[in-house]
């Protein structure tokens, strides 16, 4: 048995990939007999226990704008949270605050993993137009983040990128500080067999729709949605874009949608998996718009369930769909109207087979193993 501690920031009840990434990796880690810690910010100390796993919520505020992501800055508290479980390898999905926690974790020959949740390049693009010397800041803080911990996880070559440009080599075997190791999906939930599945909520949506299903927050680009319902209505398209997901520009999306008359359909945070699962599987594409995201769960379940993906050519989706399961483009709303078209107009069927298949080959069980694995030679070393 090895005791995993797993700490994490910019977290909150409608957290998207982080949120599933931890729950399915622990998941896997007690199945196969391990203890797991999760330390997360809350809204208030808090505490649960779920078998194998037990969550612990540390009180920390609010970031401004965030849409109610939350971020710890008593970093203290989670060094004597962790003493008392007395972790043999400490995950972190964090390069700000418990990079200190990490740095605390190396002094005390504790194995520490980080995983490349995000790219800072592209948050600081999407956030710091204004910032001086931004690669030469951003450079700085990659090299903080690779000497604050033993190994880095990355989940796709464009999660690996900025620290490849440090000169670092992205391994599949263990052999360097960049190991490559691709998340899963759950093929049971995400299964295109939902679509057949009864759901009362949302009230009914039309036979034929796209999907977006994203945070709308700024990195993530989802004004680009609503550039894409301009070109289809151009067209004289009448497929609806659904769009799952909330956020800090989820008021601003609703007036431009109201006001333009677009054909895009808002549900807010979805929290029933089956629900979504369910969308997942009904629609005839689904939209990946976000441009800097390192690997792309949403996506990845919506193969799962059958849908074709179209994404951004420089995100890690492009990566993960195959050329029979969906389209990599760049930032051309008339580029991706084509392309829908190209979709509703293909067999549905031989596109779900493709889909799936792709899916296939990604799954929580592999990840799992691959990073205990990895945990047991950081043991023996």
């Amino acid at each position: 048995m090895t005791r995993i501690a797993h700490i994490a920031n910019m977290y909150g009840p409608k957290s998207g990939g982080l949120k599933t990434a931890m729950r399915e990796l622990s998941h896997e880690y007690a199945l196969r007999g391990h203890e797991v810690l999760l330390v997360v910010p809350g809204a208030k100390n808090e505490y649960s226990n779920t078998g194998a796993i037990t969550t612990i919520s540390v009180a920390a505020p609010k970031i401004p704008f965030s849409g109610g992501y939350r971020i710890i800055l008593n970093t203290g508290a989670v060094i004597d949270i962790l003493k008392n479980f007395q972790p043999e390898v400490l995950e972190v999905s964090d390069r700000t605050t418990l990079l200190r926690v990490a740095r605390w974790a190396r002094r005390k020959e504790i194995p520490t993993v980080f995983f490349a949740h995000e790219r800072v390049d592209g948050v600081v693009k999407a956030f710091g137009k204004l910032i001086p010397y931004k690669n030469f800041l951003t450079r700085r803080w990659n090299i903080f983040t690779s000497k604050s911990v033993d190994r880095i996880v990355a989940t796709t070559n464009f999660a690996a990128g900025e620290f490849v440009d440090l000169g670092m080599q992205i391994s599949n075997t263990y052999s360097s500080q960049l190991v490559s190791i691709p998340l899963g999906v759950d093929l049971e939930v995400f299964d295109p067999s939902n679509r057949h599945s009864d759901s009362e909520l949302y009230g009914s949506l039309p036979d034929q729709f796209l999907l977006a299903c994203t945070r709308l927050s700024k990195e993530k680009d989802p004004l680009f949605i609503l550039e894409i319902a301009r070109s289809l209505a151009d067209f004289g398209i009448e497929t609806p874009i659904v769009i799952a997901g909330s956020g800090p520009l989820e008021k601003k999306i609703a007036r431009i949608i109201e006001s333009e008359e677009l054909n895009v359909i808002l549900l807010g945070f979805v929290a029933d998996k089956d629900f979504l699962a369910k969308l997942m599987s009904q629609a005839s594409a689904f939209l990946a718009v976000g441009p800097i995201e390192t690997f792309g769960l949403a996506a990845l379940e919506s193969l799962a369930s059958g849908t074709p993906v179209i994404c951004r050519q420089e995100a890690a989706i492009s990566e993960i769909i195959s050329l029979k399961s969906g389209s990599a483009l760049p930032r051309d709303a008339a580029q991706w109207r084509d392309q829908i078209i190209d979709f509703l107009h293909l067999d549905r069927e031989s596109v779900r087979s493709h889909a799936r298949a792709r899916a296939e080959t990604f799954s929580w069980e592999r990840s799992a193993d691959m990073l205990l694995d990895l945990y047991e030679l950081e043991r023996i070393a």
